[in-house]
């Protein structure tokens, strides 16, 4: 992966980098904190079972279609060549939704040849992003 030269992008995806998504993240939880309104974090891990490679036009592909579906104001880091992470304000009256909106999307399996998995966690009250980001790791992954 390569990063744009304001290391806030990844330069083939467009998607935030990982140093900008973590500091985005400390943020967000920052801001949980004073509104008492947790943040959920979605992970999204996608690969083609037939080939265990994925083309990079596929990658741009689920990409473009992965920021059709998120809001302006969520984040949307790239942090592995097959995984992204999304920030959530407010994330008990958003996640859920946006992750069945996720497993239902036929547009980010790009003609079907990506399996998608998706997991989910919540932020607990005073909780650091290391330990968070812990949990999601952790989490069960699910796929359609």
């Amino acid at each position: 992966m390569l990063f744009s030269h304001d290391g806030i992008h990844d330069s083939q995806t467009h998607l935030a980098s990982p140093s900008y998504f973590y500091e985005q993240l400390r943020r967000e939880l920052s801001l949980a904190a004073r509104t008492h309104k947790p943040v959920a974090l979605v992970k999204i891990l996608f690969d083609n079972p037939e080939t265990d490679q994925v083309r990079a036009h596929d990658i741009l592909h689920f990409s473009y279609e992965l920021t059709q579906l998120t809001r302006k104001e969520e984040c949307v880091g790239r942090l592995g060549v097959n995984e992204v992470v999304i920030i959530l304000r407010d994330g008990h009256s958003n996640a859920e939704k946006f992750v069945q909106r996720l497993l239902h999307s036929t547009s980010l399996t790009v003609d079907h040849s990506l399996q998608i998995k998706v997991s989910q966690v919540y932020g607990e009250e005073n909780e650091d992003s290391l330990h968070l980001l812990s949990r999601l790791d952790r989490a069960e992954l699910i796929s359609r």
